[in-house]
């Protein structure tokens, strides 16, 4: 009864507030569809004219080449949409089934498109660049890294997609009118029975909140949480530990070899390949080979001199890299003597290949692809997906989703 008079009050204030501002119905319209889910007299607010098709094969494959091998990219999704993540799952029939998680709050599956269980606060202005920014899995359940705002409150969080539980929260962000949530990351790798996530700081432009990536914040961390604490909230415990600090956006996170590596975004050049060691600073914002938004400016660019982790590699100019990974096995077996890991970016829209050894870094090979790379396919332990063909898969913004594999070695 609660909710059906909170409803009515929200209808009758709507009607009123529509007459005298159009735009300031959306906002009792958005509480409105929340509370009729919750009522469940409707099931999804999905709109028809979403641009996503049926799942599909597209005929009609690209080729591509690298150095020593050719790339096969076969299309079998459109989606007009920037995804969250992809993860596949075995369904009842032993059949491998994607979930393409999108920043906008959708899952896509083979035969379906749902909305995800978020929370009323949920905060997706394209101006501020907000959405669902990384869903992973652990524990049979899906956990979602998301921006959300209450009142004149911006904030962030991850919560649990089963029941909207927060597990963990940032404080309220300060600078409002230079936040942009397409810089909060959203990396992760599961490393033994415990969660490893990235938070980046959401701005291009606010020295206030870059600098919260050495202050007492969740943002420009990366944070662990083990299985207990997932399923806790964050009204009766700490519910993580900061593993790193000092990181400006990481986008991609992988182990190899028990060694942690991240993909990040640096300001106007200076985007990193790490290796993420416990209680490691990685200098940001006081070391970078970046240079300033605002003036172009260089930041100091010795990290050792500063007491900061050295980035093993560094991008002049920005690719603006999206993920990263192992290589899949074939090319894992082509560089046998070599530690093999790949990247995607958005602005290179390439696949990078890095070769590594000794804890250096050989070669760097980026096959242009001329699409703006997101994430790769992954299975429920969070790594690369291949299926029984040896094909892994990638999501390409506003494209759909691509499976690829590496062929004709030479």
């Amino acid at each position: 009864m609660k909710k059906f008079l909170i409803l009515f009050f929200i209808i009758i204030i709507s009607i009123f507030v529509g007459y005298e501002n159009p735009k300031l119905v959306e906002i009792p319209k958005k509480y409105i569809k929340f509370y009729l889910k919750e009522l469940g007299l409707v099931k999804s607010f999905v709109s028809d004219n979403k641009n996503i098709s049926k799942d599909k094969l597209i005929n009609n494959f690209e080729l591509f080449f690298g150095n020593s091998f050719g790339l096969k990219i076969l299309k079998i999704r459109d989606f007009d949409e920037i995804t969250a993540s992809v993860i596949f799952e075995i369904n009842e029939n032993n059949q491998n089934i994607y979930n393409v998680f999108t920043q906008s709050g959708l899952k896509i599956r083979p035969n379906d498109l749902l909305e995800i269980n978020l929370p009323i606060t949920f905060f997706n202005e394209q101006r501020m660049s907000g959405g669902v920014k990384s869903v992973f899995y652990f524990d049979n359940e899906y956990y979602a890294l998301i921006s959300e705002k209450q009142n004149s409150c911006y904030f962030s969080s991850i919560i649990s997609l089963k029941d909207r539980r927060k597990i963990v929260k940032s404080d309220c962000l300060p600078d409002t009118k230079k936040i942009d949530f397409s810089g909060l990351g959203g990396a992760f790798v599961k490393k033994e029975n415990k969660i490893l996530i990235t938070i980046g700081v959401p701005t291009h432009s606010s020295e206030i909140i870059n600098n919260l990536a050495q202050l007492n914040s969740i943002f420009g961390k990366s944070i662990l949480i083990d299985k207990n604490q997932l399923k806790q909230n964050i009204e009766n415990t700490k519910t993580h530990n900061v593993y790193s600090r000092g990181h400006r956006n990481p986008q991609g996170l992988v182990i190899n070899k028990n060694k942690i590596f991240s993909l990040e975004h640096g300001p106007q050049g200076g985007d990193e390949l790490n290796e993420i060691i416990e209680g490691g600073n990685y200098g940001w914002p006081n070391a970078s080979l970046g240079t300033r938004y605002k003036d172009g400016k260089s930041y100091p660019n010795s990290h050792t001199e500063l007491s900061f982790k050295e980035p093993l590699y560094t991008f002049l100019p920005a690719i603006a890299p999206s993920s990263l990974n192992i290589c899949p096995s074939n090319l894992q077996e082509y560089y046998i003597n070599y530690d093999c890991l790949l990247g995607l970016s958005l602005r290179g829209m390439s696949i990078i290949i890095f070769l590594i050894k000794n804890d250096r870094v050989i070669s760097v090979e980026k096959i242009f692809l001329n699409k703006r790379l997101r994430h790769f396919g992954l299975d429920q332990e969070s790594k690369l997906f291949t299926d029984s063909d040896g094909n892994f898969f990638i999501s390409a913004d506003n494209e759909g989703l691509f499976k690829v594999k590496f062929e004709g070695f030479r």
